[in-house]
């Protein structure tokens, strides 16, 4: 149970971020070993370089190495060193070839010395800084590649209770060990605070920077807009399922508007880039006019100087002093070895911030002016390096003039442009937002009034047409719609006559043949009459009395096929009304149960009340035919009876006419309520395409089911309902 509780209270320690010093000495053990292979290695390629007397070889190798440093020193002093952030000003050889902890005014770290006739290296890998206070540009934080708590600090001194660091060879460097409180001093309120470009790394207050007004409020709003937009597009690219199924006027919108923005979004990059670029420019132009000033000034001052050394230049701070109040700037010069001579501030230097030799670049190049980047903890800055020149323009020093381009100011110039271009640019995109919307929908109106058109579209609607003033290309496409709506018409009306002759071909072929069938009989009766009556036989009034009843009964049958083709031709067009179509279906049913088949009828359904839409005089016509051939079909079988029943639905009233006959055939479902069509040996099957007529003109439908068990017809009419 305890080691789990351990293994707990680790696993909380660093979700939480918490260190103990054993966590960081580990950490720091296992970076500092690689460091240090590496480091021995790169200082083997220095001495082969050094070999040669040669500084740009190892330039080469040192300067891509920020976090290993190099010094090289021969009999005179030191003669190259790598970089000039570390305040390594003294320094003692210790043994050579072995790994020593060294505390250092600004940082902690771990040194090697390595002797190469007649040169001494010093290898310096730092690890921590050491400032002697801190704010919030200086930090006594672990430096990269190594890393650890703030809460831990780098003690050379070993307790019992210390988390050592040993080197690669095993010997004992320095320990991690818990920040003692009260261990950082405040910063001194001296000729520190007067400082131009390092104002921010020597005062403990951190200046505040107003901010234009209603910057954020533009951006804010503009941001909304943006997401508003993505999140519309989204929401309708999730309903939609997919950019393809959005209409058209949609898709054209978001296409237009979403490239509006990225062209914003651009502008805005490319502005705030520029900006910013173009700020540090003029800050650089400035910087280099001013240390032009500041190397003429120096030259006046020291005309007749031959040299750079502390005897001549006893007032050289002062001097240094009236100059950066005069150019606002901070100042250092330093002789032709590289060491501080004077400066403006001189109490950074005192106080081990920074290191007292120039920096290498413009020290081994050989640029006359040269501008680079410089750190000092968080703090970054540029600095202008040119050559102190005597009256005789013989060089005796250099000039470092350093100039601190605060993010505030560069957030300030940047908020300035953004100020002047945000506003207009918001209008702008609401402009576009809302006159695409309209320009959008001007373009797609005629195409969904086009659509509607097509949709609704009926032959013989003098509303077909669609009036489109514009000569543009939907203009093209509703001419085009309109020449295919008149040459439809023409088509229709093509169609339909020849669809009417057809039909009247058919008909006519139809009572042809429908004539043509009683009119044998009749002809081979009366050929057999007269036949009978020319031999005189005794049997002629006999079959003159069956012949003429043949005859009326073929006559009769002529008649009712005319009557028939008469009425199917005659027949009234349908007019729809509100119809009582309970007690049309009742008194129908009422005249069909004394039948002479005897069949029994049952109605299942309201008497009267039961309102429909349909023909007042023809649909008892529809209950007429339907009932007939329900009889029809029952015929001679025993047991026969029809069902017929009235419901009422939500919508509809649905009649259905039952009867339990043989049922129809399914090589002739498909013909049952076609003209002309019958199963019966008498009739000349227009019942059923009649009635069918009569429903679908009232707006109902009718259908049937059937089965060797009987066969139902369903007749469906809409419903209404009387107040």
């Amino acid at each position: 149970m305890s080691k789990k509780l351990i293994y707990l209270l680790c696993w909380l320690m660093l979700l939480t971020g918490c260190h103990s010093p054993e966590q960081d000495s580990r950490r720091l053990q296992q970076t500092l070993q690689k460091e240090q292979l590496r480091a021995m290695a790169l200082t083997d390629l220095l001495s082969n370089g050094l070999h040669g007397n040669s500084f740009d070889s190892i330039r080469l190798i040192t300067q891509d190495e920020p976090s290993i440093l190099f010094y090289v020193f021969d009999r005179n002093g030191m003669v190259y060193w790598s970089d000039n952030w570390l305040a390594g000003d003294e320094v003692f050889i210790h043994k050579y070839d072995a790994w020593y902890y060294q505390r250092f005014s600004n940082a902690h770290c771990v040194c090697r010395w390595t002797y190469t006739a007649p040169y001494n290296i010093l290898t310096v890998i730092p690890i921590r800084y050491a400032y002697p206070f801190e704010n919030k540009q200086l930090r006594n934080s672990y430096i990269a590649p190594f890393n650890g708590s703030n809460k831990n600090e780098i003690n050379v001194i070993r307790k019992e209770q210390s988390a050592p660091v040993l080197s690669i060879e095993g010997s004992y460097l320095f320990s991690v060990v818990p920040v003692e409180k009260n261990t950082q001093t405040e910063v001194e309120q001296t000729r520190l605070a007067e400082s131009f470009s390092y104002q921010a790394l020597l005062t403990t207050d951190n200046p505040v920077v107003a901010k234009v007004p209603h910057i954020r409020f533009y951006f804010i709003l503009e941001l909304l807009l943006y997401v508003l937009v993505v999140l519309i597009g989204i929401i309708g690219l999730i309903r939609t399922r997919g950019f393809s199924n959005m209409r058209l006027g949609i898709k054209v919108f978001y296409v237009i508007n979403t490239l509006i923005l990225l062209a914003s979004i651009y502008i805005f990059t490319v502005a705030t880039l520029y900006t910013r670029q173009h700020y540090q420019e003029q800050q650089q132009q400035v910087l280099q006019r001013k240390t032009v000033y500041i190397q003429k000034a120096l030259q006046d001052s020291y005309f007749w100087n031959i040299s750079l050394s502390e005897k001549n230049t006893v007032g050289m701070n002062i001097d240094l002093r009236d100059l950066s109040i005069t150019y606002e700037t901070d100042i250092q010069v330093y002789d032709l070895a590289g060491n501080l001579i004077g400066s403006s501030t001189p109490a950074l230097f005192d106080k081990g911030l920074i290191s007292r030799h120039i920096a290498p670049e413009p020290f081994f190049s050989k640029q006359a002016t040269l501008i680079r980047h410089e750190k000092i903890g968080d703090l970054e800055y540029l600095s202008s390096y040119t050559e102190f020149f005597n009256g005789n323009y013989v060089q005796i020093g250099y000039i470092a003039v350093p100039l601190f381009i605060s993010s505030d100011e560069v957030s300030i110039e940047v908020e300035n442009f953004l100020s002047r271009l945000l506003p207009p640019n918001l209008i702008v995109l609401l402009l576009s937002f809302i006159i695409s919307f309209f320009v959008l929908r001007s373009l797609t109106q005629p195409l969904s009034a086009l659509s509607d058109k097509m949709k609704h579209f009926q032959i013989g609607n003098q509303g077909n047409r669609l009036v489109y003033n514009n000569n543009d290309e939907i203009g093209e496409l509703v001419a085009r719609y309109n020449e295919m709506v008149d040459e439809l018409e023409r088509s229709s009306a093509k169609l339909a006559t020849s669809e009417r002759e057809g039909a009247w071909r058919t008909m006519a072929r139809q009572i042809a043949h429908e004539i043509n069938n009683p009119l044998t009989p009749m002809k081979l009766t009366i050929q057999q009459l007269r036949r009978t009556k020319q031999i005189g036989d005794e049997r002629f009034n006999e079959y003159f009395e069956k012949s003429t009843n043949l005859l009326i009964e073929q006559i009769d049958n002529l008649s009712k096929i005319a009557q028939s083709f008469s009425q199917f031709a005659k027949m009234p067009e349908v007019v729809t009304a509100e119809v009582d179509i309970a007690q049309k279906l009742y008194s129908v049913i009422t005249l069909f149960r004394n039948n002479s088949a005897d069949i029994d009828i049952r109605y299942i359904g309201a008497v009267e009340g039961v309102h429909a839409l349909a023909d007042n005089e023809q649909i008892s016509q529809v209950f007429n035919n339907l009932i007939k051939n329900a009889l029809q079909a029952i015929g001679n079988k025993n047991n026969g009876n029809i069902i017929v029943m009235l419901k009422e639905l939500e919508n509809t009233v649905e009649i259905s006419v039952s009867d339990n006959g043989c049922g129809i055939p399914d090589d002739i479902k498909d013909k049952v309520f076609s003209p002309n069509f019958t199963t019966k040996n008498t009739g000349m099957g227009l019942g059923l395409a009649i009635s069918k007529n009569i429903v679908e003109s009232s707006g109902g439908t009718i259908r049937f089911e059937t089965s060797q068990k009987g066969t139902t017809f369903f007749v469906l009419l809409k419903k209404t309902i009387t107040r």
